[in-house]
Parts: structure tokens; sequence; C-alpha cells
């Protein structure tokens, strides 16, 4: 376990993340958040010394369901492993039974909302019905369920905002995924190219949509990234293989998740190899 200082403002983990680690407050407050870059963000509640938070994540194995950020100046973090969580639960009663406090106060607040929501449809249904004039508010409310469920509807219960990035980068090159031979110079030597103008391969099963990029394996190569860095040894050693492709840029045949966490980092260029299609 480790102990993490944050300025207000400073973001702990943004929605859809991995989710890696848990946190106890030891010091200050966090805010927790949906939609916080979405220029619509929605608190959902604010948590103070001597609360937890993320653990859901950890349960699940499923990425982070809100964005939380540091409230005040010098909140102090303690971060809890997958493994350290686990173990605290197996040897610490006392904790098993906060978590299973939390999870309760968290289910029965769902409860809450989907009964509000049913009820909401019902007025909504019975208004139709007699030709009644809809109020405002009605119309906000329902909006609001709307904008839960679509974001809540996905593949194989995949919530990454990352897989819509595949979605979307399969869609705009279907069609368009013509490979071409590269000179042998090109496949002697490790390039470094942009992350960016590689491209997902529709027949890998990273594209799957019941299997899909894992957000776990992801996330573990993100955080190696700053540590590579930090000790100035190579990131991702081991190249990302490609073909050419005749529209432009590269078609992944090996390494996807890398490539993800490449992306996801910001990297602007990773080790790559490019081998021909066979004939």
């Amino acid at each position: 376990m480790k102990t993490i200082c944050f300025a207000a403002g400073e973001l702990i983990f943004r929605e859809d993340d991995p989710a890696l680690t848990m946190y106890d407050i030891n010091k200050g407050s966090v805010g927790i958040y949906l939609d916080y870059d979405a220029g619509e963000k929605k608190q959902l509640t604010v948590l103070h010394a001597g609360q937890s938070f993320g653990e859901m994540g950890l349960i699940e194995d499923a990425p982070r369901s809100a964005t939380a950020v540091a409230l005040e100046d010098g909140t102090t973090l303690r971060e809890i492993g997958e493994e350290e969580f686990f173990a605290l639960l197996q040897n610490d009663p006392e904790r098993m039974l906060r978590v299973m406090r939390q999870l309760s106060a968290r289910i029965r607040e769902n409860t809450e909302k989907y009964q509000e929501a049913c009820e909401a449809l019902s007025a909504y249904r019975k208004a139709e019905s007699t030709g009644a004039e809809k109020s405002p508010a009605l119309d906000r409310q329902l909006a609001e369920i709307g904008k839960s469920a679509r974001k809540k509807k996905t593949h194989y219960g995949l919530r990454s905002s990352f897989y819509q990035y595949v979605m979307e980068d399969l869609e705009a090159y279907d069609g368009k995924r013509e490979v071409v031979r590269s000179p042998l110079i090109e496949r002697l030597v490790v390039r470094r190219i942009p992350p960016l103008e590689m491209h997902v391969n529709p027949d890998d099963e990273f594209a799957d949509p019941d299997i899909g990029p894992s957000d776990r394996i992801i996330g573990e190569y993100a955080q190696e990234i700053p540590k590579l860095q930090c000790a100035r040894e190579p990131i991702f050693p081991n190249p990302i293989v490609v073909y050419k492709m005749a529209q432009g840029g590269y078609l992944i045949l090996n390494g996807h998740h890398r490539w993800a966490a490449a992306v996801k980092f910001g990297l602007k260029k990773v080790n790559a190899a490019i081998m021909n299609p066979p004939k």
C-alpha cells in the first residue's frame, strides 16, 4: 500500500478507466462524478476522511463507473491494489462488514432510482393515453433516465470508452483495409510509428463483439509506461506487428493491447515491425 497526495481539482481516476486499485481517504475530500468530461458533469456524492471508494471495480473486474476528483488541497489517499484488497477482506472482518454495508447502500439507492423511473414512465404513458399535457419536469426526468440507459447499453458487459473507439475505427476503415507488400528495408528495421496510424484488425479477437479489448490488460500495460519512462527503459521493446495498408496506416496483427495502452496514454510513437501479407 502507498499513500498519495492530491491537489484540489486533480483527477484520481476517470470514468471507464481500468479499475486496478481502490482508495481509503486519510485526509481531505473526494467528489464522485458522472459525465465529468462531457460538459454535463453530475456530482453523485462527496466522500470524506475515513471513507473508501473504488472497490466496486475490483470486485466486478470492470472499468470505473464514475470519475473521482480531489476537492481539497492536500487530499491524502491510501492506494490499495487488488491482491492487498482481497487479503484485507479475508483477514479483517470489520473491513468486510464496511464493504458489505457500502454495497448494500448502493443497491438500495439504485432500487429507489429504479422505482422512480418506473413511476415516471407510468405517469408519461398515462398522460399519453389520456391526452393530458406532459409536464416539463417529467420530460426532463425521462430524458435523464434515457441517457443513463444508453450509457449502460454495452456489448458483452463492456463499458469502456476505448471499446467505442475500436468500433469507430473498424467502421471508418471498413472496405479500405487492403494490405500491400513492403520493401525489404521496411521489413528489416523496427520502426517508430504513431499509435494513431495503426488500426484494428477486424479478424482479431480484440475486435470480436463477444470478447473485445480487456480493460484489465490495457490497464496493466498503461501502468508500466510511466515506470519505464522514469527508468529511461524502452517502452514495449517487443514491437507491435503490422501490415502496411494501401490507404495509409498499418493494420495490427499482434499487440492490440499494447497498442491500446499507447493510444490511451498518448504515446507519440511505438516500436512496430512490418510484415508482408501472404501471396
